[in-house]
């Protein structure tokens, strides 16, 4: 069992820039696809916003909470070069892309588990506490998606019923921090995995969450 463990790469604790990274590329991804889908009320220049929101707001949030400023995203040219690829790939096949029925719901289900394995990471190696660390990794999931929500006008999934989608995020982050002192490769890919299915399946069967009971 150790020499199976063993063979998993440590990805969360060897490269967590290279898992940020990831994370900001497919959180760009899913958001120029989202400007794209809000045709024609978003233009080009909203279509960026949109891809800049998702693919930095889950890190800069991440930063800040665990006191890493100023955040990696506006330090580190990798990052501003990922959003800048996912926005030109967006833009130049976005239509083949978007004929893909799931195709956001695919991008958007990634963007969770990678942001939360991530963010529960860099909380850990920061010396958070476990809870915290959950904590971090939630918010980091969901803080590019409550930002665009917001841009568009909308309320944040997060917000009203619907899919469990902060419930995917929590459930990731407790995967990590439960199978971090394990193996990091094995917890980022729980994560992930885990963040991924629920999702996805929630949105397949329709699962959704219920609204509060009103004060009478």
């Amino acid at each position: 069992m150790e020499d199976l463990l063993g063979a998993i790469p440590d990805f969360a604790a060897e490269t967590p820039a290279w898992l940020s990274i990831l994370a900001t590329f497919v959180g760009a991804l899913g958001g120029a696809l989202l400007g794209r889908q809000h045709s024609p009320t978003v233009d080009v220049a909203g279509m960026a916003v949109l891809a800049i929101s998702l693919g930095f707001g889950g890190g800069i949030i991440r930063d800040v909470l665990i006191g890493n400023t100023p955040p990696e995203a506006l330090r580190q040219w990798e990052y501003i070069a990922a959003v800048g690829v996912a926005f030109g790939l967006i833009l130049l096949v976005g239509r083949e892309v978007a004929r893909f029925a799931y195709a956001l719901l695919v991008l958007d289900a990634l963007t969770l588990g990678l942001f939360a394995a991530v963010g529960a990471q860099y909380a850990i190696d920061a010396g958070l506490p476990a809870l915290t660390a959950v904590l971090v990794g939630s918010f980091a999931a969901i803080g590019g998606g409550v930002a665009a929500s917001v841009l568009l006008r909308e309320t944040p999934s997060v917000m009203r019923p619907g899919p469990p989608y902060a419930i995917a995020a929590v459930a990731g982050a407790i995967a990590f921090v439960l199978l971090d002192g394990v193996n990091g490769g094995l917890a980022s890919l729980a994560c992930v995995a885990v963040a991924f299915a629920i999702r996805v399946v929630a949105e397949r069967a329709n699962l959704r969450t219920r609204p509060v009971r009103p004060i009478d």
